[in-house]
């Protein structure tokens, strides 16, 4: 599900240096570019030096005309800011009015704990209020609620009619989950035909989970005949947007040229990427090419080294074992200290739905 922004970092609500005076900061209000962009000389046209950054404290929160109109565009800009209490306070008058966004905003605010205790129902409340109104945002957040059974009861049937709402929208993961209801017969009624056309709008519109359910989908032929292209080129459109388990996959493809020309070098590449993220099957892919020279360099440490944690992920491999072994104690010994860098800088894997890679 997309976050809708990050929180202000610790310094940007840090107090100003105390070299600065009182007459040296800006005054609050919204900074307009000529405050953050370098301007031009007035004489000569060079740029001069850039003017110094306006931190979140020195702006402060949105400012509002005296004749101006509160809008939740106001209330989403504090939030963007960090400001979770203030845009609590303007979200919530909007909100109790009827406006669906502030209404979406303020569900946000108590699904995630920003500014104020996490409870996921009062943010269920707020999201059918919103969603009720048409509004996608509230309605696919709300989806996910009913799937999980996470602040309601569990009912994949109200899953599935919230999902519809934000899939009609042009959500692309709302479409993609619908599919999945379609495709699992929950929620809905089994449907291959009327998930796979959900699945294209959503791989269309660039979700990755769509895009690696649907290449899957061509290369299995689900649908009809095995497609080896098209299932290629989904599996590379998610990859390139960085799914890990597509990653892996579409890797095999190049290194098989199955579906797409053959590429050795590029499936070692997408190897790398993978292993880097966490995917362990992907470290033994990675290790077994370190290990032949094939896509790379001969390499017995790195090949090892991918190994050792691979193995420590779960995934064993009885030739590498046998490799490794005829390995001399010297290269060991750099390839389990290449692998404790390896484990103590990888991120944990990301795959939210944890399907199986190949």
């Amino acid at each position: 599900m997309a976050v809708l922004c990050t929180a202000a970092s610790a310094q940007d609500q840090a107090d100003p240096s105390p070299v600065e005076t009182q007459q040296d900061l800006p005054s609050i209000g919204t900074p307009s570019p000529a405050d953050i962009l370098p301007g031009p000389d007035a004489e000569t046209g060079a740029p001069d030096q850039p003017r110094r950054l306006i931190n979140a404290f020195e702006i402060g929160p949105p400012q509002i005309d005296p004749d101006g109109q509160l809008t939740a565009d106001i209330a989403y800009g504090s939030y963007q800011r960090g400001l979770y209490l203030n845009a609590l306070a303007l979200a919530t008058p909007l909100a109790e009015s009827g406006d669906p966004a502030a209404q979406t905003l303020v569900g946000v605010l108590h699904e995630t704990g920003q500014g104020i205790k996490q409870d996921y129902s009062k943010a269920a409340d707020w999201y059918s209020l919103a969603a009720a109104q048409g509004n996608s945002d509230a309605a696919v957040r709300l989806a996910q609620f009913f799937l999980l059974g996470q602040g309601v009861e569990q009912d994949k049937s109200k899953a599935a009619d919230y999902f519809e709402i934000a899939a009609n929208a042009g959500l692309a993961n709302a479409q993609y989950n619908l599919a999945i209801l379609y495709q699992s017969g929950e929620g809905r009624p089994y449907d291959e035909a009327k998930a796979r056309e959900l699945l294209e709008k959503a791989a269309h519109g660039n979700d990755p989970e769509a895009q690696y359910t649907l290449g899957l989908s061509y290369l299995e032929g689900l649908s009809g005949e095995p497609d080896a292209g098209q299932g290629a080129f989904w599996l590379g459109r998610a990859a390139r947007r960085g799914h890990t388990s597509a990653q892996v996959y579409y890797g095999i493809l190049r290194f098989q040229g199955r579906g797409v020309d053959p590429n050795e070098a590029e499936a070692a590449a997408w190897f790398e990427r993978a292993a880097t993220k966490g995917n362990p099957v992907a470290m033994n892919r990675l290790a077994r090419l370190y290990a032949n020279g094939r896509g790379m360099e001969y390499d017995p440490v790195n090949a090892a080294a991918w190994h050792y944690v691979a193995r420590a992920a779960g995934v064993p491999d009885m030739m590498l074992d046998s490799f490794v072994s005829s390995l001399p104690e010297t290269q060991l010994a750099d390839a389990r200290k290449q692998a404790e860098r390896y484990t103590a800088t990888i991120m944990a894997p990301t795959d939210d739905l944890n399907r199986p890679t190949p």
